[in-house]
C-alpha cells in the first residue's frame, strides 16, 4: 500500500511539474501561426490576429483582443473580442469525444457556448447564448432596410457542417430591448422606428430559415410577422418570403413630423389602423409592400 501512494505521489508532482513548466514556457508565438495557418486554410480562407494568447486554468487558451476576419476582406472583422478563452471539458477528454466550452466579452456584452465536434467536420452539437450584445456595434449584421441597433439576447443551437449553415438544422430565440431601426431612407418624415422589444423564434432546416413567431412592441408601431428566408450562401442574396401585420399607436405618431400622413395611410387598413403586408425579395433589395 505505501509503495502505491509511493508512485501515485511521484506521478501528482510529475503532473504538477509538467504544468508548471508549460505555463512558464508556453510557445504563444508558434501556436498562434499555427492558428494564423489553419485559418488560411479554410474555406472561406480567415486571417487570425490576437494581442495576446496565453494558457488558463481550468486548462485551457486564453485571448486578448482576438480579431477573426475574411481573407477578401481584411478591414472588416467578422468577429473580435475583448476576451476569448477555449477549454475542453475535462470528462469528455477522458472519453476521448472532446466538447469545447467558450466564453467571450464581446460588443459590450458576453457570449458563453459549446461545441461538440462530429465526424467528417460537421457539429454533433452547437450552443451559444448572448447576453446584453449591443449588435450595432456588429458589423457584419445585413441592412433590411436600414440599420437595427439595441441589446441582444439569444440562445441558439445548430447540428451540421460550420461552414455551410444552410445545410444544417437549428433552433433558437432572439429578444432585443430598447432598440430602434434608423430607416435608410425616410418615409414621409419618420427617420427611425424605435421599439422597446422585439422578439422571434426560429428553427432552421433545408436550408430555411423558418420563423414561427416575431413580435414588436414599440413606442410608435406593433406588430408581428411569420415567414421563411431561404439561406444563400452569400447572405445578401437569401430569398425572403415574410408576411405580417402592423399597427400604428395614433397618440405617439401625432407628435412626430409627417405623423398624420402616416396615420392616413394606415387608415386604408380593413381591420382599424391594422395593415398586412409582405416582405419578398432579398436582403440586398427587400420589396415591402401593404395587402
Amino acid at each position: 500500500m505505501k509503495a502505491v501512494l509511493k508512485y501515485a505521489g511521484y506521478a501528482l508532482y510529475a503532473f504538477f511539474v509538467a504544468v508548471v513548466l508549460l505555463y512558464m514556457h508556453f510557445p504563444s508565438e508558434a501556436f498562434q501561426s499555427y492558428l494564423s495557418r489553419t485559418g488560411a486554410k479554410m474555406d472561406p480562407p480567415v486571417i487570425f490576429k490576437t494581442g495576446s494568447l496565453d494558457p488558463s486554468f481550468p486548462p485551457g487558451l486564453q485571448f486578448v483582443n482576438p480579431v477573426f476576419s475574411l481573407k477578401k476582406r481584411p478591414e472588416a472583422a467578422f468577429f473580435e473580442a475583448r476576451q476569448l478563452s477555449v477549454r475542453p471539458g475535462i470528462v469528455s477528454l477522458l472519453w476521448g469525444n472532446v466538447t469545447w466550452f467558450v466564453d467571450a466579452r464581446a460588443y459590450g456584452g458576453t457570449l458563453h457556448g459549446h461545441i461538440l465536434p462530429g465526424v467528417g467536420g460537421k457539429l454533433d452539437d452547437f450552443t451559444l447564448s448572448l447576453q446584453n450584445v449591443r449588435i450595432h456595434e456588429y458589423p457584419f449584421l445585413p441592412q433590411f432596410g436600414g440599420d437595427l441597433a439595441g441589446n441582444l439576447n439569444s440562445n441558439i443551437n445548430y447540428k451540421g457542417p460550420p461552414d455551410r449553415i444552410a445545410n444544417g438544422e437549428g433552433a433558437g430565440d432572439i429578444l432585443i430591448s430598447k432598440g430602434k431601426i434608423d430607416l435608410a431612407s425616410p418615409f414621409l418624415g419618420l427617420k427611425s422606428i424605435p421599439f422597446g422589444a422585439l422578439k422571434a423564434r426560429f428553427a432552421l432546416k433545408k436550408g430555411n430559415l423558418n420563423f414561427t413567431s416575431v413580435s414588436l412592441d414599440g413606442k410608435g408601431f406593433q406588430g408581428s410577422l411569420t415567414g421563411t428566408i431561404r439561406l444563400n450562401r452569400i447572405l445578401e442574396r437569401s430569398q425572403l418570403n415574410l408576411r405580417g401585420t402592423i399597427e400604428p399607436i395614433a397618440d405617439y405618431l401625432e407628435t412626430l413630423k409627417g405623423g398624420p400622413a402616416l396615420l392616413n395611410l394606415f387608415k386604408g387598413g380593413r381591420t382599424g389602423m391594422k395593415r398586412s403586408f409582405v416582405i419578398q425579395g432579398t436582403f440586398r433589395s427587400p420589396k415591402f409592400r401593404f395587402i
